[in-house]
């Protein structure tokens, strides 16, 4: 199966999030679309903070990227590659701290990305154990996404790996406290407000029994490759 390189990172403190945002779409963007063996490469920058728990175990999250190599031994390649290196000698020019997931995709709600994207960072309730989790949470969301008002796509990503940080001159986050990455797509961010403050939308992203939320995120998605 597709994996995806998830990384959760926040902006070098100097750096306005004006320059953080043009930095990484109009440089680093390039340089990463260059990587070998790449599949697809996503941007998601930040538009709006509709939720971030005060004790969560991820540093702060100035913008989420969503790499895609057709396996884990493929992305090993890649990071084996003069293109990363390039990446990596870039990161610290806007880059504050750094969290890498490696992630697989189950599509839950087929459909078109529409131009405005929530994304939630979650995190395995304590009293949940981790065994089976994917396949439970699965097997009990399967409809979820169909209840929310206005939802045109629904993907669920849950962390399969998390042995590939990356050592590029700035902090490592530690992984371990992410279980999940959510994307729901919207035709417009009011729709997305709508159904994040409907009953089905706090059921899923705020009152989900198995996982917790750590940040929510309005956002601008952006493809690069």
């Amino acid at each position: 199966m597709t994996v995806c390189r998830c990384a959760l990172f926040s902006r070098r403190e100097d750096v306005t999030p004006a320059q953080f945002a043009s930095h990484w779409l109009g440089v680093h963007g390039q340089l990463a679309a260059k990587l070998p063996g790449l599949g697809t490469y996503r941007q998601n920058h930040i538009r709006e903070r509709l939720y971030e728990a005060p004790d969560s175990p991820v540093q702060a999250i100035d913008g989420i990227a969503q790499l895609s190599f057709s396996s884990i031994a493929a992305m090993e390649v890649s990071d084996a590659s003069p293109e990363y290196a390039a990446c990596k000698l870039d990161i610290p020019r806007f880059q504050g701290e750094i969290t890498i997931l490696v992630t697989e995709a189950d599509e839950l709600q087929p459909g078109h990305v529409a131009p405005a994207k929530l994304m939630w960072v979650s995190t395995r309730r304590a009293d949940v154990p981790c065994a089976g989790l994917r396949e439970r949470w699965l097997a009990s969301h399967r409809d979820a996404a169909r209840e929310l008002p206005g939802a045109r796509r629904f993907v669920q990503n849950f962390v399969v790996d998390r042995a590939h940080p990356v050592a590029a001159g700035v902090p490592s986050g530690d992984p371990s406290g992410a279980q999940a990455v959510s994307e729901l797509w919207f035709d417009d961010a009011a729709s997305a407000r709508a159904a994040l403050q409907s009953p089905a939308g706090r059921q899923l992203i705020f009152e989900d029994p198995m996982l917790a939320s750590l940040g929510v995120y309005l956002m601008q998605e952006v493809t690069i490759v």
